[in-house]
């Protein structure tokens, strides 16, 4: 009959294996038979059977044990593989989180890179238009300098028909003299007479004409007042508008030094985003570790369960067995002689044997299935360690890329009102310029005006050059007569000499007209070309600052989606933030089952231990049975 244990119940035990726990001491099994006399064999059967209900109870109570700690096992190995299976899939949500925010920092990058090449653009065309802008500023002023000198020609001009009125003057008085002494020449005389009326008539014309060039060249003069002061007031403003063009350049200098900032927090949260899917790869392994630990933590649960199961059974029909044992033992002391309690004795050790070995084999299974557990808890805990160290580099990059968004976000802001204010400042440059050509073009009206002046003059001085002329003549006239007429046109003569020297300076005085005039005419042509072309480089600028404002609308719209794309970045990375937390607390809860699992793994190698002993307890009480109910067969025999 194969046997457990080749042992008796008072051999010695070997040494056990370290252990957390000792066992508790078994009590001693109280005898049955009188003190003071030796033991029969039917009293040590009696006594082992005793010493056999004792260990069965030991034994389902250490089944008891294990099952408590599988069950708490198996509940922790559910529980760490759910939070696994939740932090793998928030890890995954993480890395769709974090791809997206590295292509929004990304796409932030590119547009703040082209807003940057766009200002630089825009800083040119400013810079341009206002050097055009100042150039033509400095070319009005030297129109309004061309303006103060035709007004001081106009002045000459003037200053020439008031001499030509004063000569006009003497000569109707000359005239008169020349009527009275043709009175005192008598019939002598009376051709005398009528070339002094024709002096004096030509001394009247040519004074009305004198007149009108003294009127006319103040309105040239005034005229070219107005005009200087309206090309000095139109140099001024552009001259203004150029300086608000150079603070729209200072404003976008600005611009792109804080959209360098921006594109380096683009690049900073571009570094943390890849870091961040390295240290997410890590945590998913973590966690994929910890989820392949307790599945191998819950099927080796199951298979100490089935063998706790097993063990229930063996006990069960054990237990069965040794009541049984204890009956055959009561008839065996009525009536030791009776063979078949004796063979039944034996067949119940028998029986008993084979339920220990199965004991003792789903002992040997739920030590290996708790070992099993027990490095499925370390490879929890390291994971966990693991998983806990990448989440804290996946959060310190989600805030920083926070930090980043939320600082490139206001930057952007910043950015876009620096915008709206150069827009409204080429704006106003814009409109400045088309006063300011508003303003020359009626310049040039009065330019117009001017130029038909001047030709009226030109005309004038012709006429008066003509009256001198005719004076002259008349005057030649008159002293041919006087020479005639002898002692009687002396005095005629004389005056006739003093009329035809009055109209040689007429003369003269004329053609200086003419020549101041003239030179009028060439300063309106001059004033004239100039302000044509500054017209037409103020509506050149005009054009060019027109597109500077729609590219300042485009760059704005870019920068806008800028700002979304940052400040959406910064809404993911609450989002971010929150499942990091919702992952860290789940590995903290897979931490806490761990130890929890631990710990009972230890409890259950405690009672796995303890059920090894009193298996081998019960195996030596089963052999003496067993041995026993051989001997009192043989002897029966």
């Amino acid at each position: 009959m194969a046997l457990v244990k080749k042992s008796t119940l008072g051999s010695p035990k070997p040494a056990s294996a370290p252990q957390e726990a000792a066992p508790p001491p078994k009590r001693p099994v109280a005898s049955r038979r009188p003190a003071g006399r030796s033991a029969t064999a039917i009293e040590r059967i009696d006594q082992a059977t005793l010493e056999l209900s004792s260990g069965l109870g030991e034994a389902a109570s250490a089944a008891a044990e294990l099952q408590r700690a599988i069950d708490q096992i198996s509940s922790g190995a559910e529980e760490a593989a759910g939070a696994a299976q939740e932090s793998l899939g928030s890890i995954a949500a993480l890395t769709t989180s974090f791809r997206e925010a590295r292509e929004r920092a990304e796409d932030s990058r590119h547009q703040a890179e082209a807003a940057q090449g766009s200002f630089a653009e825009i800083s040119s065309q400013i810079d341009s238009s206002v050097a055009a802008i100042e150039l033509a500023a400095r070319r009005q002023v030297s129109t309004s300098a061309l303006g103060a000198e035709l007004e001081r020609t106009a002045q000459y001009i003037g200053e020439i028909g008031t001499s030509v009125a004063d000569i006009s003057d003497q000569t109707s008085l000359l005239a008169l003299n020349a009527t009275i002494e043709a009175s005192r020449a008598g019939q002598s005389g009376a051709s005398f007479a009528v070339v002094a009326d024709e002096i004096r008539a030509l001394a009247e014309a040519s004074e009305t004409s004198a007149r009108d060039i003294q009127s006319l060249a103040a309105d040239i003069g005034g005229d070219a007042r107005v005009i200087a002061q309206r090309v000095r007031e139109a140099a001024d403003l552009a001259s203004a508008e150029g300086e608000a063009g150079r603070n729209v350049v200072t404003q976008l200098r600005s611009a792109r030094e804080e959209l360098t900032i921006v594109n380096r927090g683009a690049q900073e949260i571009l570094v943390a985003a890849i870091e961040a899917e390295g240290a997410m790869r890590e945590a998913e392994r973590g966690a994929e570790q910890i989820a392949s630990a307790a599945e191998e933590q819950s099927a080796a649960a199951a298979e100490a369960q089935q063998a706790i199961e097993q063990q229930t059974i063996s006990l069960d029909q054990s237990q069965q067995t040794a009541e049984a044992l204890g009956g055959l033992t009561e008839r065996l002391q009525q009536n030791q002689a009776d063979k078949l309690a004796i063979e039944e004795v034996a067949s119940a050790a028998e029986q008993l044997s084979a339920t220990v070995q199965e004991l003792s084999g789903a002992s040997g299974q739920i030590l290996v299935a708790l070992e099993q557990i027990g490095r499925g808890t370390q490879i929890q805990a390291s994971a966990t360690l693991q998983a806990n160290s990448a989440m804290a580099q996946i959060e310190k990059s989600a805030e920083l890329a926070q930090t980043r968004a939320a600082r490139a976000s206001a930057q952007i802001g910043a950015v876009v009102d620096l915008v709206g204010e150069g827009r409204a400042t080429i704006g106003r440059l814009a409109a400045g310029l088309e006063r300011s050509v508003g303003e020359v073009n009626a310049v040039l009206e009065l330019i117009t005006a001017l130029n038909l002046t001047s030709r009226r003059i030109e005309n004038i001085t012709d006429n008066l050059a003509l009256v001198s002329v005719q004076t002259s003549m008349l005057a030649v006239s008159g002293a041919v007569e006087a020479t005639r007429a002898g002692e009687a046109g002396r005095g005629f003569a004389n005056v006739a000499g003093d009329i035809r020297k009055l109209s040689r300076d007429a003369a003269a005085n004329a053609e200086r007209a003419k020549d101041a005039i003239r030179i009028v005419q060439d300063q309106v042509v001059a004033v004239r070309r100039d302000l044509d072309q500054i017209v037409g480089a103020s509506e050149s600028e005009i054009a060019r600052n027109r597109a500077v404002i729609d590219r300042f609308d485009a760059v704005a719209g870019e920068l806008e989606a800028a700002q979304a794309t940052t400040t959406a970045i910064a809404s993911g990375t609450e989002d971010m933030l929150r499942s990091v937390r919702e992952i860290r607390s789940g590995t903290s809860q897979i931490a806490d089952a761990a130890e929890l699992a631990s710990a009972a793994s230890r409890e259950a190698a405690v009672a796995a231990r303890q059920q090894a002993q009193a298996s081998e307890e019960l195996a030596a009480a089963i052999e003496e049975i067993a041995s026993i109910a051989t001997s009192l067969i043989t002897r029966s025999d």
